[in-house]
C-alpha cells in the first residue's frame, strides 16, 4: 500500500475534525495558525486522496427508543458478487446503521437500530430467506453504554467522550427528524445547504441544531478517517473477568490511553469492549500484556480487527 504524505499540519487539521468535524474553517485556521484557504484546500486533498472518507454525527437513538444491536456474521461459500448482495441488502432492506468488514471468527458485522427485538427478528427472517445458505451463523448484542472517544494519538490537547446510555424518551418533530437525517450522513453540510436541501429558513436550521445539541440528542461530530493511511490499525478488544464489579478501573485506564478510542457495554458478551487503533501489531500485544499485568481480574480478552467501514449512519431509516 502507498502510503499518502500527511505532514504536522494535516495531522492538525485531523484532530480537529475528529473531535468536531462541523468545526467552521476559520476555527481551524486559528487553531492550526494556517490561512482559512489553505486549510480549505488540505481538507478537500485529504478527501480527494481517501485519508477522509466522511464524516457523521453521533446521535442519541436512546432518546427516540431505539435499541442498538450489533451482529457479527460468520459466512461461507461467498464470492465477491455474493457479499456485494449481500451489503447492499443490509444497507437498504436491513436498514443497518454501520456495516463493517472484520478479519477474525466473524468476516461481517453490522449495527442497527429496532425499537422491539420482533422487528429485529422479521429482518433476519427476510435475511436467512435470501441468504441463509452463505451464513454459517451470527452473534447478536444489544448495547447498554458507549463511549466514543476523540483520538489521543493525533496532535490535540484536549479529546473529547461521547456517551450513549440510558436516558429519557424525547420527541421530535418532522424537520428536527429531517436534519438529523442529513447531519447523520454528512456532518459537514452548512446551515446554508441544509436550509435549501429541507427548503427551510437557515435561521430555522441553526435554531434546531442548537436545540438538538443542547438536549444531547445530537452528542458530537466525528471524522470516519481512513486510519490506514496513517499507518494505523483497527482491534477490537473484548474483556472478560473474574470481579465485574472493578470494570470502572479499565474504563478509567482505557479513557486516558492514547490508543483507545472507544468502550462498549453489551447486554450479551464480555464485560466491557474496547476499540483500539495500533500502528504496529506488537503494540497491541505489548498493550493486552500491560492491561493484563494491571488488572489481575481479567480472565481473558478476545481480539480481532475491523478492516474498514462500508457504512457509519447514526440515524435509523
Amino acid at each position: 500500500m502507498i502510503m499518502t504524505r500527511i505532514d504536522l499540519k494535516d495531522k492538525r487539521i485531523l484532530a480537529m475534525l475528529d473531535k468536531n468535524s462541523r468545526m467552521p474553517l476559520t476555527e481551524i485556521a486559528k487553531k492550526v495558525g494556517l490561512n482559512k484557504d489553505v486549510v480549505r484546500y488540505r481538507i478537500e486533498k485529504l478527501e480527494k486522496e481517501k485519508v477522509i472518507l466522511g464524516y457523521y454525527t453521533l446521535i442519541d437513538t436512546h432518546k427516540l427508543g431505539y435499541l442498538t444491536i450489533r451482529i457479527y456474521f460468520e459466512l461461507i461459500d461467498m464470492n465477491e458478487e455474493t457479499e456485494k448482495k449481500l451489503i447492499e441488502f443490509l444497507d437498504k432492506k436491513f436498514n443497518s446503521g454501520q456495516i463493517f468488514r472484520i478479519d477474525g471468527e466473524y468476516q461481517l458485522g453490522i449495527i442497527t437500530w429496532e425499537k422491539s427485538i420482533y422487528q429485529l427478528e422479521n429482518k433476519l427472517k427476510l435475511l436467512k430467506k435470501e441468504f441463509g445458505d452463505f451464513i454459517e451463523k451470527y452473534e447478536i448484542s444489544i448495547f447498554i453504554e458507549l463511549h466514543n472517544y476523540s483520538r489521543k494519538y493525533l496532535p490535540n490537547k484536549a479529546y473529547e467522550n461521547l456517551i450513549l446510555k440510558e436516558t429519557n424518551l424525547v420527541e421530535i418533530d418532522k424537520i428536527d427528524t429531517n436534519i438529523l437525517k442529513a447531519l447523520s450522513g454528512n456532518a459537514r453540510i452548512t446551515s446554508v445547504e441544509l436550509s435549501k436541501k429541507l427548503n427551510i429558513p437557515q435561521r430555522t436550521v441553526i435554531y434546531r441544531i442548537r436545540s438538538l445539541e443542547k438536549k444531547k440528542m445530537i452528542l458530537g461530530y466525528r471524522i470516519n478517517l481512513n486510519i490506514s493511511s496513517l499507518g494505523y490499525e483497527n482491534y477490537f478488544l473484548e474483556i472478560y473477568t473474574h470481579k465485574q464489579q472493578n470494570i470502572k478501573e479499565i474504563e478509567n485506564f482505557a479513557l486516558k490511553n492514547k490508543n483507545c478510542i472507544g468502550i462498549d457495554y453489551v447486554l450479551h458478551g464480555a464485560d466491557i469492549e474496547i476499540e483500539t487503533e495500533f500502528p504496529q501489531k506488537y503494540e497491541l500485544l505489548d498493550f493486552l500484556m500491560e492491561i493484563k499485568n494491571r488488572f489481575k481480574y481479567i480472565k481473558k480478552i478476545k481480539y480481532w480487527s475491523t478492516l474498514n467501514y462500508i457504512k457509519i449512519n447514526y440515524f435509523p431509516d
